[in-house]
């Protein structure tokens, strides 16, 4: 597309009457344009997959709370994170999360896992290995995903999760009644807090204070080298405005 605007930029000097233009810029506004038909058309397939910032419908990114300041946390959980300091982070602030597991990460941390449950936080599942794309697997595959973290985690903690977070938040139709077929709730988000690109803690406070409200559902990462300190600063921040966080369930309960 970068083409396209380049064209546009050059207009104005042209003498449009006597359609002056080069063969090159015909070109380029031709092939720019064939892009963006085709864009139109792979969006407007009947079943896309499609990311969390493209589309917010068939799954809750955010939730209408009616005026009331509430705000969920959650947290994607995989690879080597500091769980113990987060949950004590959390208890400090006396806030509850909610935690999507991969289903590796449990069988890896079965203790852990527990003391999330312990500590009275949510937990969901994040798929069992973290595919790139699942809505590309067949059928089975699909539901491998989904169903193993559900037992494993039913087995640590004696109860079934309820909501599901798929990696990288690519969804699509099908997978979204694959998960209700298990009794899972779709659930992505409307602030990612982009701590998975190691900014600041002053850089994530500042950000997720701009773009969150009530009602929104913030995403952490527990690898993150910087999520700790930067949450430590968004939760006083949250609680001096007056927000009272709440797991995803909660939000949920307000609709």
């Amino acid at each position: 597309m970068a083409s396209f605007f380049y064209f546009l930029s050059e207009v104005p000097s042209m003498k449009i009457y006597s359609c002056r233009f080069t063969l090159k810029q015909l070109v380029l506004f031709c092939g720019s344009l064939l892009i963006f038909v085709l864009l139109c058309l792979i969006l407007r397939t009947e079943n896309p997959c499609l990311p969390t910032w493209t589309a917010q419908t068939g799954a809750t990114c955010r939730v209408d709370t009616k005026g009331e300041k509430k705000i969920a946390i959650t947290f994607e959980t995989l690879g080597e994170g500091d769980t113990e300091n987060l949950l004590a982070l959390l208890g400090s602030h006396q806030v509850y999360a909610t935690f999507f597991l991969e289903g590796r990460w449990v069988l890896r941390h079965p203790e852990e896992t527990k003391a999330i449950a312990a500590a009275g936080h949510e937990i969901g599942t994040h798929s069992q290995t973290h595919p790139r794309n699942l809505c590309t697997l067949d059928t089975q595959s699909m539901q491998h995903e989904l169903l193993e973290p559900i037992v494993s985690i039913q087995d640590l903690i004696g109860y079934s999760p309820t909501l599901f977070r798929p990696p990288y938040g690519f969804w699509n139709e099908k997978l979204i009644a694959q998960g209700n077929s298990l009794g899972l709730e779709t659930v992505l988000w409307d602030v990612d807090s982009l701590d998975w690109k190691n900014r600041s803690p002053q850089e994530i406070r500042q950000f997720v204070l701009k773009e969150s409200g009530p009602g929104s559902i913030l995403r952490f990462q527990n690898i993150a080298i910087n999520t700790i300190s930067a949450l430590d600063l968004i939760l006083e921040d949250f609680q001096e405005q007056g927000y009272q966080m709440v797991t995803v369930s909660e939000l949920l309960a307000l609709e």
